[in-house]
């Protein structure tokens, strides 16, 4: 019964997350950029739309890590990425469009390997004992990868890449952003002034600049790749950070690493599959009387 409503929880969390940022794509594709990045956010700050759309994604976020205290990550994490099947359908439907095929079978493939990938990473418990000197260079090192990424991609004039681009980037910085909030948590437990300690300094950067760099990906139209990348590139860079830096397992059988080579496969497929359907999509309305 309690696994049950985890996963219940899960999906609706999906679900919650798709519309949102559905409806903030919306919003960022018909805003101006002009006057600095500074400008750009407070222009978004101010519309209605894309302040109910961050309010729903964050109350599926909430659903997410419920499921998850009630859930084993094993099953819930593959669950979650019924949200961009939710994306997908959710575009369309502000658009006024039918879902295209090429949209389902890139999306089902993504979600096919997603989920593979995820019941194949380590879920060990996160040992959060990281010394300052490591979680401060890994917070730097994000910022200093994050930006770089925004920066080369100005100069990228291809829609598709500059979106996969920024999409990477956001996710990689949402992973480290994450396994750093871990940190920060676990020693607010132990002492409640913590969180004002120097690694929150570090995470808000990170996470303002990531969340930069996803509105910028939305303003390629190009949300159900944009969306996809996302659920691939923060789990994956969490799940790095955790082997790489927090010293967790790696798959411990020939089997599983097998498993995540043909997820990884199966992934990249679908990416190139839903990047291919913004092409069609694209001629379809300039052909379009």
């Amino acid at each position: 019964m309690v696994l049950a409503l985890a996963i219940a929880l899960a999906v609706v969390g999906a679900l919650f997350i798709a519309v949102g940022s559905a409806l903030q794509e919306r919003v960022v594709v018909h805003t101006r950029l002009s006057g600095g990045q500074i400008r750009f956010l407070l222009r978004l700050l101010s519309e209605s739309r894309w302040l109910w759309g961050g309010v729903l994604a964050g109350i599926g976020v909430v659903l997410h890590v419920i499921a998850l205290s009630h859930g084993p990550v094993s099953i819930i994490q593959p669950v979650g990425t019924a949200g961009l099947l939710f994306a997908v359908v959710t575009k369309a439907l502000l658009d006024r469009r039918p879902v295209t095929t090429r949209e389902l079978v890139g999306s089902g493939a993504i979600i096919a390997g997603l989920a593979g990938l995820l019941s194949a990473l380590p879920h060990a418990p996160k040992d959060y004992r990281l010394p300052d000197g490591t979680a401060l260079l890994l917070g730097l090192a994000a910022l200093a990868a994050t930006g770089f990424v925004v920066l080369v991609s100005w100069w990228v004039t291809t829609g598709s890449a500059k979106a996969v681009a920024l999409a990477l980037a956001a996710g990689g910085a949402f992973g480290v952003g994450s396994a750093l909030i871990g940190l920060i948590g676990h020693r607010t437990v132990q002492d409640p002034t913590a969180v004002l300690d120097w690694p929150t300094l570090v995470v808000v950067p990170i996470l303002v600049l990531g969340g930069l760099s996803q509105q910028h990906a939305y303003r390629m139209r190009r949300f159900a790749l944009v969306f996809a990348l996302l659920e691939v590139s923060d789990p994956v860079t969490a799940s790095a950070v955790g082997v790489l830096v927090l010293g967790e397992p790696m798959p411990d059988t020939v089997a599983k690493a097998a498993q995540m080579g043909v997820a990884a496969f199966v992934i990249v497929l679908g990416v190139v599959v839903l990047a291919h359907s913004y092409t069609a999509l694209t001629s379809a309305e300039k052909d379009a009387p």
